[in-house]
């Protein structure tokens, strides 16, 4: 949505292929989508582009929301990381994959090429 970003054309397409079905059925979270429409409208100062972004996601892919639990289990995470650099957000998607089997996940963040939790589309 971000036409300067420089993923933004990997992304488009990655979309496409989640949305079509390539790598499997698709999730997301609340906490993803709040992340995904922030940096958004962050970075193309436009409230329409957001808008359309997050309309695109919740017309599209199914979403969990952040439970009580997975919000303590992604806690304790965070908190204990040692060589590891996650935000709590990536806290909340690692849990989210150990805790529902996920096995990808389809993300640019260079933080998850050191997890073992699941395999990282580009």
């Amino acid at each position: 949505m971000v036409e300067k970003d420089s993923n933004h054309y990997r992304a488009v397409e990655l979309v496409n292929e989640i949305v079509s079905g390539k790598h499997g059925s698709a999730v997301t979270s609340d906490y993803v989508f709040d992340e995904t429409v922030t940096v958004t409208f962050v970075r193309s100062k436009s409230l329409e582009i957001a808008i359309t972004a997050g309309r695109l996601i919740t017309e599209s892919i199914a979403m969990i929301m952040i439970d009580e639990g997975i919000f303590k289990n992604s806690w304790i995470r965070f908190k204990n990381q040692e060589s590891t650099r996650f935000s709590f957000t990536d806290c909340t998607i690692l849990t989210l994959v150990k805790e529902n089997h996920i096995d990808k996940i389809a993300t640019f963040d260079k933080e998850f090429k050191d997890s073992d939790d699941c395999e990282v589309i580009r």
